[in-house]
């Protein structure tokens, strides 16, 4: 595969972020900018998103893109930062290769579908097989609070044009079919890696039970809650603060 990346800074270690379903590496930009400035800081493109070519994947596929790509960067160990399928996708290769990670940070993601997801993933499904557009418009609803999307639907309604410009509906329904699948709960146990786990107490995607269930089946882990907040934590009164906990964490 060709992957579209970016790697920023020169500290001695690396912290790699992985963006969600239907984001690109530019999700990361404002915490890119200020820990690249004390660690080498890798983003990137999962296919199908961003610039990297669209190819049918699985999990396990994505898995094996981020693995290759370290190698060939010469990355051999980094902590991964990853937000939704991208927490999956961080909770999937540490426990696959688990000597090329040394922490994880897992952001409104899970280990299992519950009945909620799973009705959230069937909604997304037949928004995306209309198009791009009915997509965000189903999705955006989750993933802001109601005072930001009130305050900002005009630069939202701009930002989905442009989006929808590069967009890839077959990759975002391919995320979407393998996030259905996506258990590894019992496998949990095996992680021996610090793991922080980063939720909004408002999401409607991935409800605050499952970031519990993360939290119990980590040994080594912390379980941190943002009120008012909804899948996308990285929202302006946030960003402080997960900074400094990022970098606390780190």
């Amino acid at each position: 595969m060709e992957i579209n990346y970016l790697l920023e800074g020169s500290g001695e270690n690396t912290i790699v972020f992985i963006h969600g379903l239907s984001d690109n590496l530019y999700y990361w930009q404002r915490l890119s900018f200020e820990l690249s400035k004390d660690y080498k800081v890798l983003s990137y493109d999962l296919r199908g998103h961003g610039s990297s070519p669209y190819a049918p994947f699985t999990m396990d596929d994505l898995a094996d893109d981020l693995h290759d790509l370290l190698l060939s960067l010469d990355i051999a160990k980094a902590s991964l930062v990853g937000l939704s399928l991208g927490g999956n996708l961080a909770l999937l290769f540490a426990l696959k290769y688990p000597q090329m990670v040394e922490k994880l940070v897992i952001m409104s993601s899970f280990s299992q579908v519950d009945n909620n997801l799973r009705l959230k993933f069937e909604e997304f499904k037949t928004a995306i097989e209309k198009s791009y557009e009915d997509f965000y418009d189903v999705i955006i609803e989750y993933v802001l609070p109601e005072d930001i999307l009130n305050e900002n639907r005009e630069a939202l309604e701009f930002y989905k044009k442009e989006a929808a410009m590069s967009a890839n509906p077959k990759a975002i329904e391919n995320g979407i079919d393998i996030g259905v699948d996506f258990y590894v709960t019992d496998k949990l146990k095996c992680l021996n890696h610090p793991a922080l786990i980063l939720a909004g107490r408002d999401d409607e995607i991935t409800h605050i039970d499952l970031s519990w269930i993360l939290n119990e089946n980590i040994e080594n882990s912390q379980l941190i809650i943002f009120e008012n907040t909804k899948h996308n934590l990285l929202i302006k009164r946030n960003m402080a603060e997960i900074i400094k906990i990022l970098r606390e964490f780190l």
